[in-house]
């Protein structure tokens, strides 16, 4: 299982106002097979076919997990989830 991940080029996160945006680069993943879930603190991608973890991001503040929304272009994920108030 894969560490956490605190410090990775291949992960950018951009704080906004109410919302964290995570960019992450998945190059060589095929999209159709990728799940991307929260919880409070973090941020898991998974291989849904092989119910594997990816990777396993540290978030900088609390977000609501419910309000997950992401999408792939050419290798790159850009998830986006609301601030905890």
């Amino acid at each position: 299982m894969p560490t956490t991940i605190d410090d990775d080029p291949e992960v950018e996160i951009l704080p906004g106002k109410d919302q964290l945006t995570v960019i992450i680069d998945l190059r060589g993943k095929d999209s159709s097979k990728l799940l991307v879930k929260a919880n409070k603190k973090q941020l898991y991608i998974y291989d849904n076919e092989t119910s594997s973890v990816i990777k396993i991001i540290s978030l900088p503040t609390y977000v609501e997990p419910d309000s997950i929304k992401y999408e792939y272009h050419y290798g790159t994920c850009i998830v986006s989830l609301r601030k905890s108030e």
